[in-house]
């Protein structure tokens, strides 16, 4: 059986109380994807699902990662770029090879960098229609942005692995990405039911993604329960960490809307999140240009 036929079970159920208006088309897609095993992302980058599947393997090595890289010159130049960036130089004189610059950068690293490739020359296109233009454009936006907190609070504040959190928050947005995709391939669908629908069930079909690529289920409950501000864990974890960067990096955060996780965090280890990344904005805006050149 599949990884995810049981998790898709539930998913399955509520995709039929969507809307009913030109939303049924959508709805009957999803559930066939998820009923069927197969979901996938349309129009996502061929090399980039060919470094998510070269990932797959426990064999996989970095000369695997390094063959398909080299297969699109322009992602493999971002990672040699991305390996010389200030965060990532740890250690070591400039990077000018790709295979330095995939063991430079780890296995998490280059997952986060193929995604955020992806999701740019998704953007990039001219062939979509305007509300899906502007869910895109946000999308890219969004990931970037709860990215980069996700990997400053879990390297100064949750004791978690930084590189591991990164990637947690670049990959959130991947159920909202299947979703905005989805409806163009059946000829879209009006602006405020496209982003009313893609929030609202971004999570549970990003982790049936993640479990369809075989990523670890610490990333697949991160993504499932990015929007439960009262979730609770044993001790700090990715999911703590993605919850309070998604929180935090949302326009309409304020004092006002309470995230407990958040004061968990802050109570565990005697500093805000908020405070943290404020200590640490030269940190921030490093990353997100790191991502967005």
């Amino acid at each position: 059986m599949p990884r995810y036929s049981l998790q898709a079970e539930g998913a399955r159920d509520r995709t039929r109380n969507m809307t009913e208006s030109a939303y049924d088309r959508l709805a009957e897609r999803l559930a066939e994807d998820i009923g069927e095993d197969r979901l996938e992302l349309p129009g996502f980058p061929e090399a980039v699902l060919r470094v998510q599947r070269a990932m797959e393997s426990p064999e996989a090595s970095a000369e695997d990662v390094v063959r398909v890289l080299s297969s699109e010159p322009a992602l493999a130049a971002r990672a040699v770029q991305m390996a010389n960036a200030v965060q990532f130089r740890r250690s070591g004189p400039e990077v000018t090879d790709l295979k330095t610059a995939v063991a430079r950068l780890g296995f998490n690293l280059v997952r986060s960098l193929a995604v955020a490739y992806a999701i740019q020359q998704l953007r990039l296109r001219g062939t979509y229609s305007p509300a899906a233009k502007a869910e895109l454009e946000s999308i890219w936006r969004t990931s970037i942005a709860v990215a980069v907190r996700c990997y400053v609070i879990a390297k100064h504040c949750a004791g978690v692995n930084p590189d591991e959190a990164l990637l947690a928050g670049l990959l959130h947005v991947l159920g909202r990405l299947y979703i905005v995709m989805r409806a163009e391939g059946i000829g879209g669908t009006a602006d405020a039911e496209l982003a009313s629908t893609a929030q609202a069930f971004q999570g549970e079909i990003g982790k049936l993604i993640l479990a369809s690529w075989g990523l670890p289920e610490t990333l697949q409950n991160a993504v499932e329960h990015q929007a439960d501000l009262d979730h609770e864990s044993e001790g700090p974890s990715i999911t703590d960490v993605l919850i309070v960067a998604k929180h935090l990096a949302a326009e309409r955060a304020t004092d006002e809307v309470l995230c407990p996780v958040a004061d968990r965090l802050a109570e565990r280890h005697g500093r805000h999140p908020t405070d943290v990344l404020g200590e640490h904005a030269d940190e921030l805006r490093d990353l997100t240009r790191s991502f967005m050149q």
